[in-house]
């Protein structure tokens, strides 16, 4: 099978086979790539403490780059502004978030406009709206995770009355009425301005950091990076898919070439030999092989052989096949034939 393998038909299909298995194991690659695409992982930079202006524009949403960072903000919260907020969980406990308003301090990058943050200030399991703690009085630096917006939720579809279905901030701007950051800082830090700020020289936040008093009932939210190392299955499934059809391109090419071999060894298996006389297919007792007339060249060929390319002589006699074969098929037709 090696001999019939490596002539052009079959190293021509051979190739084609190698191209389209590459092709198929460079989709699989593919798949596999796409299936952790949406993973989000954990990054070291975020929880370097850095201003609010220079990771989020007021007038910008915060991209998924920009969230989960830590931030640091200076101003002072606006009093009796603050709202719960329903549907938060903290350190495995159901409550609420105590969302503040927090006006920023006025700077060139603001042009004129003054803007706020929304800043959940703590954690509490108390639904009584009328009993919020009260804001801290005085110029404050609030340092926190910055987390991306949230999508409005009707009054009517919270629990809580009087309490806010999400943090979103444009129905806070509404609330409150003043432009705001499209995003909320669960602070984890809160100072007077003329302190500085608990921040290590490697720009990471205090262990000891806390909030300011007054802060009665109101728990540190615990914050982490948002991360995602979920896999999409339906990806890896196609990606071994690929597989499949690339080794199936191989195994292709070798069954239609042993099927091909096979033929020529044995094609009693696949032709009708017909009686003497009646048939061009002949068997040779002495060689045990079968071979045929082929009225085209007017000569003789073995089955289990490629057919030989003519080559002219001077006595205009056809290929060697009919020189070297074409004698013993001649002498034992009339024996031997169709048997």
């Amino acid at each position: 099978m090696l001999k019939l393998a490596l002539t052009p038909r079959w190293l021509g299909a051979l190739l084609l086979a190698l191209a389209m298995s590459t092709g198929f194991m460079l989709l699989s690659k593919w798949q596999l790539g796409s299936a952790d695409s949406g993973q989000i992982n954990a990054d070291p930079g975020k929880e370097v403490v850095q201003p609010l202006r220079d990771v989020a524009d007021p007038q910008d949403p915060v991209l998924q780059s920009e969230a989960d960072s830590m931030v640091q903000a200076n101003g002072h919260y606006v009093e009796d502004s603050s709202r719960l907020v329903e549907g938060r969980v903290n350190d495995g406990t159901k409550g609420y978030w105590v969302v503040s308003e927090f006006r920023l301090d006025s700077d060139a990058a603001s042009e004129g406009q003054d803007y706020a943050v929304p800043v959940a200030r703590g954690f509490t399991t108390d639904s009584d709206t009328q009993a919020l703690s009260p804001e801290p009085s005085g110029d404050v630096t609030v340092i926190g995770r910055l987390v991306a917006n949230e999508a409005p939720v009707t009054s009517k579809d919270t629990k809580t009355k009087g309490a806010l279905g999400s943090a979103a901030t444009a129905q806070l701007a509404n609330v409150w009425d003043t432009p705001l950051y499209a995003g909320t800082v669960a602070a984890v830090s809160e100072s007077p301005a003329d302190q500085p700020a608990p921040v290590d020289a490697e720009g990471h936040v205090d262990k000891d950091a806390g909030l300011t008093e007054p802060h009665d009932k109101l728990s540190r939210i615990h914050t982490e990076q948002v991360v995602d190392h979920s896999v999409d299955w339906l990806n890896i499934f196609y990606a071994i898919e690929w597989v499949v059809f690339a080794l199936f391109a191989i195994y292709l090419w070798w069954r239609m070439l042993a099927d091909s071999h096979e033929r020529m060894i044995h094609p009693e298996k696949y032709y009708e030999i017909l009686p003497a006389g009646e048939g061009n297919m002949f068997y040779e007792e002495s060689t045990g092989r079968y071979y045929y007339y082929d009225a085209d060249d007017r000569q003789y060929y073995y089955f289990d052989e490629p057919v030989a390319e003519e080559i002219n002589e001077p006595d205009g006699g056809h290929s060697s096949a009919e020189a070297s074969v074409g004698t013993t098929h001649e002498n034992q037709r009339g024996d031997q034939g169709g048997r």
